[in-house]
């Protein structure tokens, strides 16, 4: 079985999750290949992706995908007899849900369908229940190889979301995983029985190896936090409780690393606070090399995330997984999945979201033990290497392709 992803950019700063997984399933099968469907952005890139050795093959200018050209080309072949009637059927059937960009999106299942030929792809996998869904499950209901997807979190919380369509996506596909039994719970409601039945609970995995328990070196009273600067992280409740901490005489100070929408507004909400950059720095977007570092000397890692004003949220963040498995106590919230990965009480602290004070009161308690902080550390990496390893998520994830190629053969 030769297996393709396909993917909207690849590779992107803010998905090591994907970049993790890719890299685990070359070395299981090293004829893996990538599509990107967009050119990936200008932006720094992690050192992992020196590892990877197969082809990312980024698809052409939407010109060059034109539907009606590629249907009516003849010299390479056109539509066969039974893809033009099921093309009649899906017309009505899904532009409906996806509106104007099912010409866009069928024009670049047609390109994916010529490729994955030329190729010999058996399988592929996409991750998002987005538009790479979409492309994927057409690509298949033309005759192209069969489908699997990873969905998260803004493909399906979100407001935007049109759960007629998920429910397609994940009924035509040979099974889709999910990161957090949350998510599992959330769309059994969400979808019909049929669709649920191919959900599947996966965890994301670390390359643990990359991430060492750390328990010397680390600075006193520091706080970290890493993520997009975007609503739902609530980096702004971090900001409200440092300063009341500081206002109270506490010799806190904080790093918040990464970049995104909200970063202008993050900056000003500290100024006018009275946070300078020796109190708080923001270092703007980073690699997982400089991620690792900062996470060695910090004293505790907060990320106090919220459900956002258009439903979106985070269902496992992957900064949660690399503290744990760094030694770093964390406080969090209990926003989706993040209850499973700090099991509150044993490797973690969770506060309500959206509430400055109660986050304040948790990150003082952690910062004033350093005996719990070290029992936090100790069971965190335990917890990391017990639930977040990427070679056994890898081999589980390589299983279930496995599994099903073989079903669809029969």
């Amino acid at each position: 079985m030769r297996l393709a992803y396909l993917l909207k950019k690849f590779p992107r700063l803010s998905e090591t999750f994907i970049l993790t997984e890719v890299l685990a399933q070359e070395a299981l099968r090293p004829d893996l290949h990538i599509f990107s469907r967009r050119a990936p952005d200008n932006e720094p890139r992690h050192s992992e992706l020196a590892q990877l050795k197969a082809r990312v093959e980024v698809f052409p200018e939407r010109s060059a995908m034109d539907p009606w050209t590629l249907i009516f080309d003849q010299e390479a072949g056109g539509l066969n007899e039974a893809q033009w009637s099921r093309l009649r059927t899906l017309v009505p059937e899904l532009s409906g849900l996806v509106g104007t960009r099912f010409s866009r999106l069928l024009g670049e299942a047609l390109h994916l369908l010529r490729r994955v030929d030329e190729l010999g792809i058996d399988r592929i996998h996409v991750h998002f229940a987005t538009e790479s869904a979409v492309v994927a499950m057409l690509a298949r209901e033309l005759g192209g190889p069969p489908y699997s997807i990873t969905a998260h979190a803004k493909d399906i919380y979100r407001s935007a979301v049109r759960p007629e369509l998920l429910d397609k996506l994940l009924i035509a596909s040979a099974f889709t995983v999910t990161v957090c039994d949350a998510n599992v719970e959330y769309l059994k409601e969400q979808i019909s029985g049929a669709a649920a039945s191919h959900v599947r609970r996966l965890y994301n995995g670390l390359a643990l190896e990359r991430f060492p328990y750390c328990s010397e070196g680390r600075r006193e009273n520091h706080i970290l936090a890493v993520g997009r600067l975007v609503e739902k992280k609530g980096f702004d409740l971090l900001i409200e409780a440092l300063a009341s901490a500081r206002a109270s005489g506490a010799p806190w100070t904080a790093t918040i690393a990464g970049g995104g929408d909200e970063a202008l507004n993050l900056q000003a909400q500290a100024r006018a606070a009275g946070l300078d950059q020796q109190v708080l720095e923001f270092t703007g977007p980073v690699d997982q090399d400089a991620v690792r570092e900062l996470m060695k000397s910090a004293s505790v890692f907060c990320l106090p995330c919220i459900v956002g004003t258009d439903g979106n949220r985070d269902a496992l963040p992957t900064v949660l997984l690399e503290a744990l498995a760094m030694g770093l106590a964390c406080v969090s919230t209990p926003v989706t999945g993040i209850p499973e990965i700090l099991d509150h009480g044993r490797a973690g602290l969770l506060v309500p979201e959206r509430d400055a004070v109660a986050l304040e009161s948790a990150l003082a308690e952690l910062l004033g033990d350093p005996h719990k902080r070290l029992e936090f550390a100790r069971r965190g990496r335990a917890r990391a290497e017990e639930l977040f390893d990427a070679r056994q998520a890898g081999r589980t994830l390589a299983d279930w392709f496995s599994e099903t190629c073989t079903a669809n053969s029969a």
